[in-house]
């Protein structure tokens, strides 16, 4: 349980750090690149989904390792193989859709509880940032006034 303890504060710590020097560059060290508001917007949304999908590799490589050498458990339902297997597990509790074809026992249970509740508030972080990036950098147009009235 110590294992799994450590390993699931070690990913957190990992995806958390990540996903502050992620946010960090996009806010500011991406601003010496010269680009549209538009592209600018395209960018922060894909490299946020990219952050996302490293940090949803670093737990399947942990349920790997946690399922293998460091026999902290294994999985049910349908079977887990593969790297495929691993990451689409990974996927699945990261964002807390929880489809339950696929499922943990022992100290593995641990981690997936701690992943999704790491991915819903990382990916919360990512949404909140991405909503005050479109409120600066989106060209928002003015609603078209009545003209005044005019007195004669």
């Amino acid at each position: 349980m110590v294992i799994a303890i450590l390993m699931a504060v070690l990913l957190v710590m990992l995806t958390f750090s990540f996903h502050f020097a992620v946010l960090r560059w996009l806010s500011g060290g991406m601003a010496q690149i010269a680009m549209t508001s538009g592209v600018r917007i395209f960018v922060i949304v894909f490299v946020a989904l990219a952050a996302h999908l490293v940090e949803i590799v670093l737990y399947a490589f942990a349920y790997a390792l946690g399922g293998g050498a460091l026999a902290l458990g294994s999985f049910g339902g349908l079977a887990v193989v593969g790297p495929l297997d691993y990451l689409y597990f990974s996927i699945v509790s990261y964002t807390s859709l929880g489809l339950g074809d696929v499922f943990p026992s022992n100290h593995l249970r641990f981690i997936t509880g701690v992943e999704a509740l790491n991915g819903l508030l990382l990916i919360a972080w990512s949404g909140s940032f991405i909503y005050i990036a479109m409120g600066r950098l989106w060209p928002w147009r003015t609603c078209v006034e009545p003209a005044p009235n005019k007195r004669r």
